[in-house]
């Protein structure tokens, strides 16, 4: 079992993505999925909710990058969830009038919508119900109102396939000290998890830089906790890189995504 822990105000901040056609993507995300797109920065586009500072998703663009579209890449799909059905059912509204095919899921707590970006990352989005839903129900909810995601949408599982599901949850556990529960790696008391899905595919190994897709994920953490950070990897002789003023610690997992520890 880890002793260590990256502290209780660790918390996910943006999801970065290796893409091809930054403008497709970002009129994806934007005009169907509601981010607001904050700003552009040479190839880098920043996406975020109605708050202020949030920076949820990157999408860098990389004309050169492989696209190896209908292979296993190292994302197995994204979780984002919303604050209310209103919410939810506002997105399915716009994905129905686009004609963008979606795949709907309900349960007696859950109202699920799972699709796929025009670059073929798999994204689920859902929220909390209260009753039995229907897909006419969720069309029937819609009022228009939320065109933008809230202040609550936040992106809370990342799943990821892996050639060796031990390796990769070593990484999370014993060096990260993510706990292991029921439904993956969950990072303190967040409600950020890791789900790990192991196959067999030559396309996971290539470098994240050479290939479509996730990109880094980018948590924000205290000085306390990122000086703590430093320290453990250090004891277990593990490769990262931190600036020299502490303010950023960057770190490969075992598939080569990166993992970037910003001092907030």
């Amino acid at each position: 079992m880890s002793g260590f822990n990256l502290g209780t105000t660790t918390a996910l901040a943006t999801v970065a993505i290796r893409v091809k056609d930054r403008d497709k993507m970002i009129d994806f995300y934007r005009d169907l999925i509601g981010f607001v797109l904050k700003g552009e920065e040479n190839a880098l586009a920043i996406m975020g909710t109605v708050e202020d500072k949030s920076e949820n998703l990157w999408l860098e663009e990389s004309p050169r990058a492989q696209d190896y579209f209908g292979k296993v890449k190292k994302l197995h799909h994204l979780t984002l969830r919303v604050g209310s059905v209103a919410e939810l059912s506002d997105i399915f509204a716009r994905l129905k009038k686009a004609d963008y095919p979606v795949t709907i899921l309900f349960n007696e707590t859950e109202a699920r919508i799972q699709l796929t970006d025009p670059e073929e990352n798999q994204l689920e989005i859902y929220t909390q119900v209260n009753e039995a839903f229907s897909e006419t129900d969720l069309l029937v909810a819609s009022t228009g109102e939320h065109t933008h995601l809230s202040v609550d949408s936040h992106f809370e599982h990342v799943h990821l396939n892996v050639v060796d599901i031990t390796e990769e949850a070593s990484f999370l556990h014993e060096i990260l000290g993510f706990e292991n529960k029921e439904q993956g790696y969950h990072l303190n008391n967040q409600p950020f998890h890791v789900g790990l899905n192991e196959v067999e595919s030559e396309v996971i190994a290539v470098e994240s830089h050479e290939i479509l897709g996730l990109e880094f994920l980018k948590f924000f953490i205290s000085e306390e906790n990122i000086l703590d950070l430093e320290k453990y990897l250090s004891e277990l002789k593990k490769e990262f890189f931190i600036d020299k003023k502490k303010s950023i610690l960057t770190i490969y997992d075992a598939i080569g995504i990166e993992w970037w520890f910003v001092r907030h």
